[in-house]
């Protein structure tokens, strides 16, 4: 049985591994649309199973996060860590209990005003084959140049695109062909910011760069961060320290949550780690 890849959602503009065709996920009858959130996220007592699977990839989980805070996930390969940030969009539905974004269960609002309203940064950025503004453009049709252009501003981006051939209407082949990973990222960074989404997914994009480029990829980062609500899949101490809560998973579940300083005052697995 193949596992094909598709493109999450209009407003993420990002590709993740979603479900065979027999699952995939579809608006229920009588689904709502989700206004403009806020950002509060809720696990209420989720279990999940992938499709035909019988063992729970998570079990029981539950937690909180308030609109414009940072949830850093942290375990090792296998821990849950990538289920969670793919139940929040529905990209797969839980098998028990209920994830909330402003108090409603995101299986009740339609697929597109869940989606448009989650950006996602991943440490592997796809990118289609087009000009760099409409890769940048591809969250907002709408959006003028000027604002594609403060977009990129925002991502430390305007610079190198203005050293290219025809800068932002210089032609990129499939995934980026020609430009640099940091490039890359910073561009996805960039469709992230004209997007304005109230809650962004991350997969820590700075773990395999040099210093300098982690600085400039954070300092982009920390802008389009202000007053989101963020979950993010941690890699680096730095990360964790700025975080609001932490939550360490292991074998699908919860094992410990808190800050930086009070998990390594627990001297439990976080600090084993």
């Amino acid at each position: 049985m193949s596992s094909p890849t598709a493109q999450a959602s209009a407003s993420a503009g990002r590709i993740f591994e979603i479900p065979d065709a027999e699952s995939e996920v579809q608006n229920l009858p009588g689904a709502v649309i989700l206004e403009e959130i806020h950002g509060q996220v809720v696990f209420n007592n989720v279990t999940f199973r992938y499709f035909g699977s019988g063992e729970p990839v998570l079990k029981h989980v539950s937690f909180e996060a308030r609109p414009g805070e940072t949830i850093a996930l942290l375990g090792a390969t296998g821990s849950g860590k990538t289920t969670i940030i793919n139940l929040i969009p529905r990209f797969y539905d839980v098998s028990s209990g209920a994830v909330q974004i402003d108090g409603q269960d995101v299986r009740k609002v339609t697929l597109h005003s869940l989606r448009r309203q989650i950006g996602i940064v991943l440490q592997d950025t796809f990118l289609f084959s087009a000009s760099i503004m409409e890769i940048i453009r591809f969250e907002r049709a709408d959006a003028t140049d000027e604002e594609v252009i403060a977009a990129a501003s925002l991502a430390h981006a305007h610079n190198f695109i203005e050293h290219m051939p025809e800068g932002y209407q210089t032609m990129l082949g499939e995934r980026g062909q020609g430009l640099s990973q940091v490039q890359r990222q910073l561009l996805s960074i960039a469709r992230a910011a004209l997007a304005d989404p109230r809650l962004l997914i991350l997969d820590e994009a700075t773990s395999s760069v040099d210093t300098r480029t982690e600085r400039l990829i954070q300092q982009a980062m920390d802008k389009l961060l202000k007053g989101r609500t963020r979950f993010v899949i941690a890699h680096r101490l730095s990360t964790m320290r700025n975080a609001d809560q932490v939550l360490v998973l292991h074998a699908g579940k919860i094992i410990e949550r808190g800050t930086l300083d009070e998990l390594l005052a627990r001297q439990g697995l976080y600090f084993d780690l």
